[in-house]
């Protein structure tokens, strides 16, 4: 079991998309548009080691962050990611930090603490279970989910989600 997750985590690395030192651009700037699917198939354990599945949040917006703490980029966006789930909390919009490490919860709680991130769940998946449900490997890369599940667009590489038009997109996809 270590060595498949080992090997799914280097698969991973190696896939990751951004520098760490390039200018994340406004998501709704790098978004594209994907033809609406669901990816319910999509493995998830929160920090209780329970399983977590995306149907929990039918009704919402999902702002789905596919990330690991040892992920440069990663690490820069998550505070950003944290700020938006405050921002948006109340208009149906939710963010979901999907983290790859092979530390598990522990190296997630260890970022969430070094960076004062309170707000967020804790959330691990399996890079195999990524790969076979989305066809995606990079880190970062942020799935955006209609209120009925169906992954609807995609943005590669860390994003800033604070900007006006970000904003604005998705509080209307959270009203449709």
């Amino acid at each position: 079991m270590k060595r498949a997750v080992a090997s799914a985590l280097a698969a991973l690395l190696l896939a990751v998309a951004v520098r760490a030192d390039a200018v994340s651009l406004p998501a709704a700037d790098v978004m594209v548009m994907a033809a609406a699917r669901t990816i319910d198939g999509l493995a998830m354990r929160d920090g209780e080691d329970r399983s977590v599945s995306l149907s929990a949040y039918r009704g919402r917006v999902v702002v789905l962050n596919l990330w690991a703490p040892w992920c440069l980029p990663c690490r820069k966006e998550m505070p950003e990611l944290a700020a938006l789930q405050k921002q948006l909390r109340t208009d149906g919009v939710v963010v979901v930090p999907l983290a790859f490490d092979w530390k598990g919860k522990i190296g997630v709680r260890q970022f969430y603490a070094e960076t004062g991130i309170s707000n967020l769940p804790v959330l691990v998946g399996d890079g195999e279970n990524l790969k076979e449900v989305t066809g995606l490997s990079g880190l970062p890369t942020t799935l955006i989910l209609n209120g009925r599940g169906e992954h609807v667009a995609t943005v590669a590489g860390a994003a800033q989600w604070s900007d006006e038009k970000t904003l604005a997109w998705l509080k209307n996809l959270s009203s449709r």
